[in-house]
């Protein structure tokens, strides 16, 4: 592991490009529809983060600061 523990940028790129790929003509609905993919992100890579340090911890890989 390189250090990455959420998703990567492409993930992250290739999500919302399948979030966004049917754009709304009303702009209150694409307000909508782009509040409702950031939060989807972020749960996304919250999902991903915690996978990532769960491994992390199984694998003796968890390293304090301090």
């Amino acid at each position: 592991m390189n250090g990455q523990v959420g998703l990567t940028r492409r993930e992250l790129e290739r999500e919302l490009a399948w979030m966004l790929r049917s754009i709304p003509d009303d702009p209150r609905e694409l307000v909508k529809l782009i509040s409702q993919s950031v939060v989807s992100l972020l749960d996304k890579n919250n999902e991903a983060i915690s996978r990532g340090l769960a491994q992390r911890e199984a694998s003796g890989g968890a390293r304090g600061h301090g």
